[in-house]
């Protein structure tokens, strides 16, 4: 019984633990033509769309050849900073030919990125021609 139990109030703190964001279909090192699709993944936490309050939940944003971000404040909106506010999990992207860093990042309901953040790994991915 106490080892049930035990179990129980340790559940939350393993669910935390293991929340993750991540890119489905692409991997670092990928070669892609214009337009390619990008799945994004998520574990953990549920999707929804900005503005909506719901606990444990968020929406994705796309960073394209950004170094850093301020986990503080809401992420911006330009052509690096691409938010998916309706709750999308994928998008079909068009780059121009070259190498470009991705990274996934959830904000909360106001695009604040959530504490702990909630990033994927940066990936690199090569757009032929």
């Amino acid at each position: 019984m106490k080892l049930l139990a035990t179990i129980f109030l340790l559940f939350p703190l393993i669910i935390y633990s293991e929340s993750k964001v991540y890119f489905i279909n692409l991997e670092d090192g990928d070669e892609v033509q214009s337009p390619f699709l990008i799945q994004f993944g998520l574990k953990g936490k549920g999707i929804a769309p900005a503005g909506v309050d719901v606990d444990n939940t968020g929406h994705h944003h796309l960073l394209i050849n950004v170094d850093s971000i301020d986990y503080y404040l809401p992420i911006p909106s330009s052509n690096q900073h691409i938010h998916f506010g309706l709750g999308q999990t994928e998008t079909e992207l068009n780059l121009p030919p070259g190498k470009h860093q991705l990274q996934l990042i959830l904000g909360d309901k106001y695009h604040v990125p959530h504490q702990p953040p909630l990033v994927s790994n940066k990936i690199q991915v090569t757009v032929t021609e």
